[in-house]
């Protein structure tokens, strides 16, 4: 299955080319990002398909939108 990934901030570079990932059928959230090299510890806020999630084990289907949104620091 393909879906689509929005990677914002420092994530941003891990983006593929045309802006999709293909998975295997079943995969999930935390599947997405392990497949991203990304640090599923630091991420906490993420959508698909522009509604909040809070699941990493949601299943994904073909054609998500996956938004992922690093942690912000400053101060």
């Amino acid at each position: 299955m393909k879906i689509q990934l929005k990677l914002m901030g420092v994530l941003k570079d891990k983006t593929p080319e045309d802006g999709s990932l293909e998975l295997v059928d079943g995969s999930t959230v935390e599947d997405t990002l392990r497949a991203l090299d990304i640090d599923t510890e630091r991420v906490q806020v993420f959508t698909v398909n522009g509604s909040l999630e809070r699941d990493r084990a949601r299943v994904l289907a073909e054609g998500d939108e996956l938004s992922v949104i690093p942690p912000v620091g400053g101060g």
